[in-house]
C-alpha cells in the first residue's frame, strides 16, 4: 500500500479535490467518472489517498468540456496535440501519460498545449545543462528563459511520493528547475522572484 508522508497529504488536499467535489453540480456522477476511467476514456487521479479519496485537478473537466464531452476528448487531444506541434511519434505515449493521471501531478494545466511545451523545454534544458556553457551570453539567456517558463508550468510535485521511486527518476522540476539554479547561481542573481 502506498504510503503518503504528512507533508505530502497537506500538498495534495492544498491542491487537488476529491472526485466527488469536482462532480458537484456538473452531469457526471463519481460513477460514471469511474467507469469512463476504468474503460481509459477519462484520465486517472494522480493520487489516490490511502482511504481511498480519488484526488483530481481542479481543471480535470476542463479539456473534457472544451471537447464536447467524454467520447469527442480522444479525437480533440490528437488535434490540439498535432496543432501544438506535438511530435506525431509521441502522440501515444502522451495520450497514455495523460490517461494514467501522470500529466495532472506535473503540470498547472493539463493541456495537450501544456504536455508539448514541457517536452520542448525538457529535452532543450537537458541538452543545455548536459553541455554547460556560462560564459556565453545566448546559452544564459535561454537557460534563463526556459527555466522560468518550466517552472511557470510545472506544479511543486509532492514533497516525498513524488520524489521517491514513483517516477524511476526524480521529477523534472527538481532536475532541471531547482538543478539549473544551484548549479548555475550567478545566470539567475539578477532574477526577481515574486510570489
Amino acid at each position: 500500500m502506498i504510503k503518503f508522508s504528512a507533508a505530502d497529504l497537506t500538498y495534495i488536499r492544498g491542491n487537488y479535490f476529491t472526485l466527488e467535489e469536482l462532480c458537484a453540480g456538473r452531469e457526471e456522477t463519481p460513477v460514471v467518472v469511474r467507469k469512463l476511467i476504468r474503460d481509459r476514456v477519462l484520465p486517472a487521479p494522480p493520487y489516490v489517498l490511502e482511504d481511498g479519496a480519488e484526488m483530481l485537478p481542479a481543471d480535470y473537466f476542463v479539456l473534457v468540456d472544451q471537447a464536447g464531452g467524454a467520447k469527442r476528448l480522444r479525437g480533440h487531444f490528437e488535434l490540439r496535440h498535432r496543432v501544438a506541434g506535438g511530435d506525431p511519434a509521441e502522440l501515444e505515449e502522451d495520450w497514455d501519460a495523460y490517461l494514467n493521471g501522470v500529466y495532472s501531478v506535473c503540470l498547472r494545466q493539463t493541456s495537450p498545449e501544456a504536455m508539448v511545451r514541457k517536452s520542448e523545454l525538457v529535452a532543450s534544458l537537458t541538452e543545455l545543462l548536459d553541455d554547460p556553457r556560462p560564459e556565453n551570453g545566448d546559452w544564459r539567456m535561454r537557460v534563463r528563459r526556459e527555466v522560468w517558463e518550466l517552472d511557470e508550468l510545472e506544479r511543486q510535485f509532492s514533497p516525498d511520493y513524488d520524489r521517491s521511486e514513483r517516477f524511476g527518476e526524480s521529477p523534472s522540476r527538481d532536475r532541471l528547475v531547482a538543478a539549473a539554479r544551484d548549479r548555475h547561481a550567478d545566470v539567475f542573481a539578477s532574477e526577481v522572484r515574486i510570489g
